[in-house]
């Protein structure tokens, strides 16, 4: 019932539906209705009660899950999408789930993250106004080739955002996206299983939509952007989530069929800073010189005087 009732505020969202309306369409009591909109609050839905209006659900970036899957017909990656106002993390929320084994595709998306975590453990800023979700998958991959997935799943990112925002977008090795010079994307991958096959991977995505970034905390400021900040308007989020979704499933059944040979060149065409000097580090070791090439198994080839360096994990910093 709180469903319906949840349904029929997203769908007169644009105003307020009275109580008596609501218990007549459902029909339940009027207290049950109250009851129900309470509920939905507790859960984090905005929603405004006015004495002899009604009710109206706040549509800040909500994400309306039916819409979505009825777009994408016959996909893999979003055959089954839920929706919660706010989460700890998706990530974490989705690895709760693997014990009553959701279907593969499955997508988790939060209004708000309150613990999201992005790569190495650092937090990640997710306010109201971005889109926060993370996906499951079950490849029959050797753990080295599922890794790549974090290379393929960036290129697939980069092609959905310059659908909204004309520029091209970049990206900083391994899977971070950024446009006009500041990050405005970025994945998470976590894997479960043996060497030689993944149990399940899961896959977090965090995009600025409608964020300003000067409400985040000033190092994150710095060196961010949004879809609002760049393309000068208001974005629906789930026009963003249709498309994403429907690239990332295209983008795995390509990397599936085909390997990572063509997916890397689209890679190279897009990396920020290939060709170009760069920092890293490799077992605690400081690591400068040239980035030459990202090899066949997604590796940074930077160039440090006579070696030539080859860089599996780490964060890179363009000098």
């Amino acid at each position: 019932m709180r469903q319906r009732i949840l349904k029929e505020l997203i769908e007169n969202r644009d105003g307020f539906i009275s109580g008596s309306q609501l218990a007549e369409r459902l029909g339940i009591s009027r207290v049950a209705i109250w009851k129900h909109i309470e509920a939905l609050k507790e859960e984090g839905y905005d929603i405004t009660g006015i004495s002899g209006r009604g009710y109206q659900l706040k549509d800040s970036g909500i994400i309306i899950p039916d819409e979505i899957m009825a777009g994408l017909p016959q996909q893999l990656i979003g055959s089954q999408i839920y929706y919660y106002p706010r989460l700890d993390s998706t990530n974490e929320a989705l690895k709760r789930s693997i014990k009553d084994y959701p279907l593969e595709g499955t997508v988790y998306v939060a209004g708000k993250q309150e613990g999201g975590k992005g790569r190495r453990g650092k937090k990640w800023e997710s306010p109201p106004g971005g889109l926060w979700f993370s996906f499951l998958l079950r490849p029959t991959l050797p753990l080295p080739q599922t890794a790549l997935l974090s290379l393929v799943f960036a290129v697939s990112l980069a092609k959905s955002l310059d659908v909204f925002l004309g520029p091209l977008c970049q990206i900083k090795w391994p899977n971070d996206i950024y446009c006009q010079g500041k990050k405005i994307a970025g994945i998470l991958l976590e894997m479960s299983g043996e060497i030689d096959n993944a149990d399940y991977l899961i896959a977090g995505i965090g995009i600025n939509v409608n964020v300003r970034t000067n409400d985040l905390p000033a190092a994150i400021d710095a060196n961010s952007t949004s879809l609002l900040e760049v393309s000068g308007r208001e974005i629906d989020a789930n026009e963003v989530l249709l498309t994403v979704l429907k690239d990332l499933d295209s983008y795995y059944r390509e990397f599936l069929n085909n390997g990572f040979s063509d997916i890397r060149l689209e890679f190279k065409s897009r990396c920020l800073h290939l060709g170009k000097v760069i920092e890293t580090t490799r077992r605690q070791q400081i690591i400068r010189g040239l980035n030459t090439d990202i090899d066949e198994m997604g590796n940074l080839m930077v160039q440090c005087k006579d070696d030539l360096v080859r860089i599996s994990t780490g964060d890179v910093k363009v000098l």
